[in-house]
């Protein structure tokens, strides 16, 4: 298991500074219409940074993949694992280009995490896990036996040549679970993946049967995909079963940006309110 050992000490205070306000690192594609950012810079952004704030959380960006290694270790356990796209061991050549790193503090201290990254996939999604070309930056020194990677969610086969967006080394301390914490952390990172970088897909590999039960309300998924079976960095030969969540640009545009994502008490994924008014109310009551 990855010890996070290869980022000094030293260096430590240099990484914690890489931090910025989400808000000062929030600077839409330029492509973007004026309606679109005004709806997403006016009305999404405001009361889920409100919902963290009453909290006394405050989130913060990085793209430095650095940062995803310190988080990890001030974790106190509660990331399970630094996935291998999100660890500078084996990406470093990331830049601030194709990194972001989302951090929740609480008097200066991380209290959560998420962290993306941008990947090309020339092959399908499935051949470039199953060759270690999407999990290290150099397969020949980085991806040697024991590694391996089995795909046989059928979607991985059909994704290629295109821009995928990793997201993974998801985490709450244990004082912030709960409540609208998880929700308003996700949504804010997917507003600001979506305005930020081009992508035709957005792909997590997960496991764990409370992860999949809101796959869809919560981390804002559009499909789930039994079939990943990889070893672990440093744990030996055995494979791990992992689902696979994605969700397509074209579906995050026409789901994400509406006012219905500023309001946690309404999952996401839900029609809006114009189309069926009485699916929140449905929802609600069979929960």
């Amino acid at each position: 298991m990855h010890d996070g050992g290869h980022v000094p000490a030293s260096d430590m205070r240099l990484v914690r500074n890489e931090f910025r306000d989400f808000v000062d690192e929030f600077f839409p594609d330029e492509r973007f219409s004026f309606d679109r950012i005004h709806t997403v810079g006016a009305t999404l952004i405001p009361p889920l940074l409100r919902s963290l704030e009453s909290q006394g959380l405050r989130l913060v960006v990085s793209r430095n993949l650095a940062s995803a290694d310190w988080l990890y270790r001030a974790s106190a356990g509660r990331m399970k694992r630094l996935i291998q796209t999100n660890d500078l061991r084996f990406h470093p050549n990331a830049t601030p280009n194709d990194t972001v790193v989302m951090a929740l503090f609480h008097d200066n201290e991380p209290r959560g995490c998420i962290a993306s990254r941008l990947i090309w996939c020339e092959q399908s999604l499935a051949e470039e896990m199953e060759s270690g070309r999407f999990w290290v930056m150099h397969p020949p020194t980085m991806w040697q036996d024991p590694d391996k990677c089995v795909v046989r969610a059928n979607i991985a086969k059909t994704i290629k040549a295109c821009h995928v967006v990793c997201t993974g080394s998801v985490y709450l301390a244990q004082g912030v679970t709960g409540g609208h914490t998880l929700a308003a952390m996700l949504r804010l990172h997917h507003l600001w993946i979506l305005c930020h970088w081009r992508w035709s897909w957005l792909v997590a590999i997960i496991e764990g049967s409370l992860v999949r039960r809101h796959a869809f309300d919560i981390y804002g998924m559009t499909g789930i995909d039994l079939g990943i079976w990889r070893t672990r960095p440093g744990e030996g030969d055995e494979l791990h079963r992992y689902d696979l969540l994605t969700c397509p640009r074209d579906a995050a545009m026409e789901s994400w940006l509406r006012i219905e994502t500023g309001d946690l008490n309404r999952p996401m994924g839900l029609p809006p309110r114009s189309v069926f008014p009485c699916t929140e109310q449905r929802t609600q009551s069979n929960a």
